[in-house]
């Protein structure tokens, strides 16, 4: 049925174009698909190959033709009876689980009808994967817009083609247009839907078995292992690919995911040859070029790994010929190349790094994050960047998730005046910033008082967020009788907190898990309880396993009062005499040894320096002594020298995984 939809003047007029689709079931996703390109298709073509849903009558109310298709197991077969009903100059393939974004209706024209001589354009398809997220997608460049014509036909029972019919017709090669299709049919929720991966693997293997040398076909069964994280299986098909047939046009795409499932299948030096050799063939592939940063990462050869991110950087995004995912040479590579410079301790570099990361795109949450926390390890002489905490414009709540404890922690006020405005915080938790932000710093109870009389209301007095900050607040005023009250209504709730009271009383000797001792830390911190944070910190690290404290608890330690720091740092000194079998963990010398830094702590500081030669062989911890016995020698003789790396940044690299 042609269109006849005449939409206002700004929505791109009627074109010569025949949209072509098959489709079963896709009621959930059809009209959204039809809602993007139905003001400027001039005809809509819909091949339902037995939909039992509310599909036909969806695609009939965007005008379209429903045609009654017998499945066969054979997607090129589907989809070329559909090409033969449609009537225009052009045809526009797409699926249901797809939309058009952003097409510019003058260059769409300009593109149909001046070029006489191309008969088809590889487009960008953009697909998401994983839960929804704008940061995690995968590009292409597929033929999906090309001239109705009789030779022109799909091949191929799965992940079937038309460029190749196209290029044996005019033996020209397909050029490339910025028209870009969204897809969403690898998010988690479309594949198990669909059951895509059962269905994709039958239908290759049942053609391989009629065709076993089909280059295409055994690309595919790899690809499809790959895509459901089967990476032994792909291997065996991938492998064999780049022998077969290294000049294929899809062979960029196998030495990467060839050398990705090397790697998560151990095979590392396996993976070095292939991404070297794909390098070669293939200098221009952006994210070759970042893989090979990735594998000399896990090498430890951070020096040369971030060269290859700036490589893959200065290269960008990568061209149309190949297929890229989300980031690779511009922000994601950005933010990498941040990782490394802060692994090798140039915490300035890392900076520009996220800077430039947040450049390139403003809501990528990695790069705030590392940029929000190395910034709270450089320590008051470096004052957080504005544009960390842009002050004209908004942020997004998950930000201010990290920016309010970080704030809290630390008692920086002018973080917390900003999170006070934020029109994305309700109203209670301002007032609730508001009483911190005034109270926590003072001494007794005024804290307690005032957060039980703001939470009296009905809706108040046993929600899990005042609670818990009452129980916090009657810790910080060392008043028992208020902590037990509190304890009590947070037992009722089943809170995890009511566990942590138990320890801190004594009245359990079981230290409750991680997690619930780190958010217990996060609000004993907030509240400045400190003997309790020292108590739950010391439990902690007697624990056989190592505790990975947030950042934000890190900083909030840091900015303790310096009494309070010299009491933690004698106390644990004063631990190894009465546990001298014990051994502590690399992180928490390194913690105790920033604590020590930060509080002037000689005795601190040589016991760090001792025991940090039971980890010789780490640099992390050659740099870590080093900087210890240097502060040791300026306390001790008042030598105007100093370090210029910081033991918290020191902690920090040690511990971050990239």
């Amino acid at each position: 049925m042609r269109n006849t939809n005449k939409g206002a003047a700004h929505i791109m007029p009627p074109q010569d174009i025949s949209l072509c689709m098959i489709v079963k079931d896709e009621a959930e996703h059809l009209d959204k698909c039809l809602r993007s390109v139905r003001d400027w298709v001039s005809e809509i073509i819909i091949g339902d190959t037995g939909s039992s849903d509310q599909t036909r009558s969806i695609a009939m109310k965007h005008g379209a033709r429903v045609i009654d298709l017998e499945w066969n197991n054979h997607f090129a077969e589907a989809r070329n009876r559909v090409l033969d009903m449609a009537t225009c100059s052009w045809i526009l393939v797409l699926d249901a689980d797809e939309e058009a974004d952003g097409w510019d209706s003058d260059a769409l024209h300009k593109l149909l009808v001046h070029e006489d001589n191309i008969a088809g354009f590889f487009i960008p398809v953009i697909s998401y994967y994983g839960t929804l997220s704008e940061d995690s997608f995968f590009s292409d460049y597929v033929c999906r817009l090309f001239r109705n014509h009789p030779s022109i036909r799909f091949r191929g029972p799965i992940h079937e083609n038309i460029a190749e019919s196209i290029l044996e017709l005019t033996d020209h090669p397909i050029p490339y247009a910025p028209f870009p299709i969204k897809h969403y049919g690898y998010l988690h929720s479309e594949i198990d839907r669909k059951n895509k991966h059962s269905r994709n693997l039958g239908l290759i293997q049942a053609s391989l078995q009629a065709d076993p040398l089909n280059v295409q076909l055994r690309y595919a069964l790899g690809a499809e292992y790959y895509q459901s994280g089967r990476y032994e299986e792909s291997l065996q098909h991938l492998l064999p690919v780049l022998e077969q047939d290294p000049e294929s046009g899809m062979i960029s795409d196998v030495y990467l995911k060839a050398a990705y499932a090397l790697h998560m299948t151990g095979q590392h030096e396996l993976a070095d040859v292939i991404t070297e050799q794909g390098i070669k063939k293939y200098p221009g592939f952006t994210d070759l070029l970042e893989f090979k940063g990735i594998l000399l990462t896990q090498k430890e050869d951070y020096d040369q790994a971030y060269r290859w991110m700036l490589l893959a950087s200065i290269q960008g995004t990568a061209q149309p010929m190949y297929s890229t995912t989300s980031g690779c040479g511009t922000y994601r590579t950005s933010w990498l190349s941040g990782r490394l410079s802060e692994k090798m301790l140039h915490a300035e570099r890392a900076l520009l790094h996220y800077q430039h990361a947040l450049f390139l795109k403003n809501d990528y949450m990695p790069a705030w994050t590392d940029a929000l926390h190395c910034s709270l390890l450089l320590g008051k002489s470096h004052p957080l960047p504005d544009w960390i905490i842009p002050s004209r414009t908004s942020m997004l709540p998950k930000q201010l998730d990290l920016l309010i404890p970080a704030a809290l922690n630390t008692g920086n006020g002018e973080w917390l005046e900003f999170i006070a405005k934020s029109s994305s915080l309700p109203e209670q938790r301002q007032l609730w910033i508001m009483l911190m932000r005034r109270y926590a710093s003072e001494p007794g109870k005024r804290l307690y008082s005032e957060l039980v009389a703001s939470s009296a209301g009905p809706t108040d007095t046993n929600d899990p967020f005042w609670l818990s900050y009452r129980w916090s607040a009657a810790w910080k005023s060392q008043d028992l009788d208020d902590a037990d009250h509190e304890a009590e209504r947070l037992q009722l709730i089943h809170s995890p907190l009511a566990s942590i009271h138990a320890y801190l009383t004594g009245r359990d000797k079981e230290l409750p898990s991680e997690k619930d001792c780190s958010n217990a830390l996060q609000l004993l911190l907030q509240s400045q309880a400190y003997p309790q944070v020292l108590q739950l910190l010391a439990g902690l690290f007697k624990q056989s396993s190592v505790p990975s404290l947030p950042v934000s608890v890190i900083a909030g330690l840091l900015n303790a009062p310096v009494q309070i720091l010299q009491v933690g740092c004698l106390n644990w000194v004063q631990s190894f005499f009465n546990e001298k079998q014990r051994v502590p963990v690399l992180e928490e010398i390194l913690l105790f040894a920033s604590l020590a830094e930060r509080c002037s702590s000689s005795a601190c500081l040589n016991a760090a320096a001792q025991w940090l030669d039971s980890y010789s062989t780490n640099p992390y911890a050659l740099a870590a002594k080093a900087v210890c016995l240097t502060e040791d020698v300026r306390l001790q003789h008042v030598i105007p020298i100093q370090s210029s790396v910081r033991l918290p940044l020191l902690l920090r690299a040690a511990t971050m995984r990239i």
